[in-house]
């Protein structure tokens, strides 16, 4: 049924805390998890902007190649991408590059968001996503709550 799984994660524990459910529901579909962290765009006109940005993005891929090792050790089989500019454009756009048939975000809400459950960034992503998007919310330590599906 899926095939392809796409998995943002911002880089905070919350968003990681997902990740033993994110394996079990893998390894329970023989599915691929495709791993996406989005750096944010930097104005041209701090100085020091591609080095910056060079920099950003090499953390990013140390963050999720740590991510990858710990779950492939779990028997799931891991790509990793890093994209600069809006998470949920990104989100989106990665989901079609890779032809993923279902979205993975966690999302614990927040101060501004357009749902009491949904974090700005998830709720942009399931309103708009053409494929399921299935929403874990979690405690900052990892404590599931509940989650949601949007069945895209």
């Amino acid at each position: 049924m899926y095939k392809t799984i796409l998995v943002p994660l911002d880089g905070s524990d919350t968003a990681a805390s997902i990740l033993e459910q994110v394996a079990a529901f893998a390894r329970a579909y023989q599915a691929e998890l495709v791993l996406l962290t989005v750096g944010p765009t930097l104005p041209v006109s701090i100085p020091q902007a591609p080095d910056i940005q060079l920099t950003l993005t090499f953390q990013a891929e140390e963050y999720l190649d740590r991510v990858r090792t710990m779950l492939e050790a779990q028997g799931c089989e891991v790509h990793t991408t890093v994209c600069i500019g809006e998470p949920a454009v990104e989100i989106l756009e990665t989901a079609k590059q890779h032809d993923v048939d279902l979205i993975i975000i966690n999302s614990r809400g927040g101060e501004g968001a357009p749902s009491p459950f949904l974090g700005s960034v998830a709720a942009k992503v399931a309103g708009a996503s053409s494929v399921p998007v299935f929403v874990l919310h979690a405690t900052p330590e990892g404590e599931d709550i509940h989650s949601h599906f949007s069945p895209g």
